[in-house]
């Protein structure tokens, strides 16, 4: 074997025109692997940055979710005479606005349209819940449509007061 040299036991190097053969070999594989792992890495990021939509409605709704407990505490709350038990209910009450926020952070940097639930959510801590019951009854009813026509926020709504013209 006159392009070998022995180097250990039975691991033999190849030299000469043998050689540059596998360099150029090896170069086309690494570039193959290469190519191959941009093109999954582009594919996987893809399928990761269409899913953000989809995440961002289902963090919302999950976030009304947890509001609508909320506000049923609330108002239990109010009705209740007992005041230690009407502080458990509005414990409980502020405790489920504290699980909403995280999801409707998430909702709101995914999607612009969450960002009056996430700030409204974000004053729970300062302001009285009875001052923000009416305005999250409202955003979580653009989420949570009890109407099935009823259109999704950030949709175009068409104005009242203008008539077509045919």
């Amino acid at each position: 074997m006159p392009n070998t040299r022995k180097v250990f036991a039975d691991l033999k190097i190849l030299t000469g025109k043998n050689r540059q053969m596998d360099r150029r070999i090896g170069i086309r594989s690494t570039s193959l692997i290469r190519g191959a792992l941009i093109i999954s890495a582009v594919g996987i990021s893809g399928s990761v940055l269409s899913a953000c939509g989809a995440s961002a409605s289902a963090n919302a709704k999950q976030a009304c979710g947890y509001v609508d407990q909320s506000i049923s505490q609330f108002r239990l709350s109010t009705t209740q005479t007992n005041p230690a038990l009407a502080a458990s209910y509005q414990k409980k009450a502020l405790t489920q606005l504290g699980s909403a926020l995280p999801l409707a952070a998430i909702a709101a940097g995914s999607n612009g349209v969450y960002q009056a639930l996430m700030a409204t959510l974000s004053e729970s801590s300062r302001v009285p819940e009875k001052l923000l019951v009416n305005a999250l009854t409202r955003e979580c009813a653009q989420v949570l449509p009890s109407n099935p026509n009823q259109q999704a926020p950030g949709g175009y709504v068409p104005p009242t007061n203008i008539k077509a013209t045919s």
